[in-house]
Formats: C-alpha cells, structure tokens, sequence
C-alpha cells in the first residue's frame, strides 16, 4: 500500500503542472544542466583512463615502446592467453571506464529525473539525493560489470579452444561476421522493443520501478541498468570480439546509444536502420574477410 501510494505521488509530482518548469535538462541553473555537467565531466575522465589503461594493456605486447588507441585484434591474446590477475584487473578497470565514457551521456535525462524525485523515495536532503544519485549510478553499472565478467570468460575459453585447434583461426574473420549479423537480427527482436521502451522514458520508470531510501537506489540503478544491458550488450561484445575494444568502435557504440536513448528516443526505424546496417557488415566480412580492418 505504502509503495502505492508512493507511485501515485510521483506520477502526481510528474504531470505538467509540476513539470512544466523542468522540461529543459539543459536550462540555466535547472537541475538537468548541473547533472549534466556532471556526467560530461565523468564522461571525460572515464575516456582519459580509458586510453591510459587500453595503453597500459597494449604495451604488454609491444617491444619497441609506442603506444597506441587501439587494441588491435591480433594483440586480444594479451588479455586473454591466460588468466593472469594482473591482466584481469587491467581489463575489468578498463571495462568499467569504458562503460561511464560511453553511457553516461546517454544517462543524463534519467539522472536527471532521478535527482528531481528523491525527496519521493525519502531522499530529501541535498547530501542524500546527491548520494542516492550517485548509488543509483552505481547500481546502474552491476548489470554492465557483470555483461564484462561474462564476455571475459566466454572470450577466454574462445581462445583456449582456438589454441587447440589452431586451424580454427582461419575462421575468426568469419566468426566475426556472424557475431555482427546476431546483433543485428537481435535488433529486430521484440525483447530488444521491450528494453527500449523501458530505458527510453525516463519518468515513465520512475513511475513504475520507484523504491524508498538507498538501497531503493540502487535497485533503481541495477534496474534500468538491465534494461539497458538488454538493449546494447550485443553492441559490447561486437566491441569487445570484433572491433577489439578500439576507441573508435567505442566512440560509435557511444553515439549510437546516446542517440538511441536521447534523441530519437528507441524510434523504431533507428533500431531497424542499426540493425540492418550490423547484418549487412556482417555478410560482408563473411564473404570478403580480408576487408574486416578495414570496416572495425
């Protein structure tokens, strides 16, 4: 009954009498601009580190001491050739990092109203809706964590078979192909709709997933970090398997998530031009492999 109530109360806080003042997230001195200059801020430090750590791991493999952007995907047997803790970590941190710089600033808008509605789920103080937005971040990055542990050992014991098998490595262009066409056809999918329509609304999750105190939070995190999971993780392990964690193919899986999210708001012609434009990269490589550096 409590919970009840309490939704009532935010959807009665979010109807455009109340609203009408908040629709911009970037008005002057509005709640939604400092939260975004927050997270643009993040966004910045979390591709710095990025770049430092990807450098880090990369120069694992290199003898003549250059860097570079990219992790290129005959150096990916640097990560995982063993399971090395030193290497695990490096990769986990550059996941994380990763992941703040390229959803952060698709994040602006639910942070935003997450912020605005605190004081509905007992946050009413100026440190505790700064705290319970900053552990709703939080919780939002479990899901993503977690998507990385997985891809982490699913990639791992690729490479351990591929080693057995080391004609198998003739294949790894075609492979890479047919992981692009899955994430494509999966755009397509009604569970990909689903997730869209949950992460895209930002008040309409609050309405319907809203809990109490800091541990309500996090779980508010946790949740619409699933459902965003659950829209792009295809995208993640395109990155992670094919485009071998570069900073380009990072930068664009960053521009199409924002746009996606922010912009055309889960349109569903977007979805389809994604996922089409995934499938056809994918037939691509699977008949002409030789161009897959080329398109990654």
């Amino acid at each position: 009954m409590d919970s009840d109530v309490k939704f009532l109360e935010i959807m009665d806080s979010t109807s455009p009498s109340h609203t009408k003042a908040h629709d911009s997230f970037f008005k002057p001195d509005s709640v939604g601009s400092r939260v975004a200059v927050a997270l643009i801020v993040a966004t910045a430090i979390a591709w710095s580190v990025t770049y430092c750590l990807m450098n880090s791991i990369f120069g694992m493999g290199m003898n003549n001491g250059m860097v570079s952007s990219a992790l290129p995907i005959a150096d990916m047997s640097i990560l995982f050739s063993s399971l090395n803790l030193g290497v695990f970590l490096l990769f986990v941190l550059a996941w994380i990092a990763g992941t703040v710089a390229m959803m952060f600033p698709g994040m602006i808008p639910a942070v935003s109203v997450h912020y605005r509605m605190a004081d509905k789920i007992g946050l009413s103080s100026k440190v505790a809706k700064i705290g319970g937005t900053m552990i709703f971040l939080l919780g939002y990055l479990i899901p993503y964590i977690l998507l990385g542990l997985g891809a982490y050992l699913t990639v791992f014991l690729a490479f351990r078979f591929g080693a057995m098998i080391p004609s198998l490595s003739t294949y790894a262009a075609q492979v890479a192909g047919v992981i692009m066409m899955v994430a494509g056809v999966w755009q397509l999918t009604p569970y990909k709709d689903v997730c869209v329509k949950h992460y895209v609304s930002p008040l309409g999750f609050v309405r319907t997933h809203a809990k109490n105190g800091f541990g309500g939070a996090f779980r508010n995190g946790a949740e619409h970090g699933y459902y965003c999971v659950g829209s792009c993780y295809l995208y993640m392990i395109v990155m992670l398997s094919v485009a071998a964690m570069t900073i380009p193919s990072m930068a664009l899986l960053a521009i199409i998530t924002t746009l996606e999210k922010v912009i055309v708001k889960g349109a569903k012609w977007f979805t389809w031009l994604v996922g089409f434009g995934f499938i056809i990269m994918g037939v691509i490589i699977w008949f002409l492999p030789r161009l897959l550096p080329a398109i990654v």
